[in-house]
């Protein structure tokens, strides 16, 4: 079930996204689908499923199908990668304050699973 199926009110459907500061994890997730569209090109053939866990509880599924993601609070299917970081650090990351590698070292970040298909998600965030 997708996690935030509201997209249109979150004001990224149909919109490029620009900026990559975002003050919510929410709103990291909103802009995800708008993202893939904006790179369909690079993510197309491209398949994965990835858990992000945050260390504050929560979950959620990411999809990556065919050039496009699907966000989702359940998958009874088993993530290829999970991604186990404080909201806050993992925000940082994408808008570039914080050194993604230093965070996998000080164990900010943990990654469990196949980290390849990762990459193909990292590609949204370029």
């Amino acid at each position: 079930m997708p996690l935030l199926d509201k997209r249109a009110s979150c004001g990224y459907a149909g919109r490029e996204v620009m900026q990559m500061h975002f003050n919510t994890l929410d709103e990291l997730l909103c802009a995800l689908p708008a993202l893939a569209q904006q790179h369909q090109d690079a993510l197309n053939g491209r398949s994965a499923l990835f858990l992000l866990k945050t260390r504050q509880g929560r979950e959620a599924f990411i999809a990556l199908a065919n050039g496009a993601v699907t966000v989702m609070d359940a998958c009874a299917q088993k993530p290829e990668c999970t991604v186990i970081a404080n909201e806050r650090d993992l925000l940082d990351m994408i808008a570039g304050k914080m050194n993604p590698t230093k965070a996998l070292l000080l164990g900010k970040v943990k990654i469990q699973g196949n980290p390849k298909p990762l990459l193909d998600l990292i590609a949204l965030l370029k």
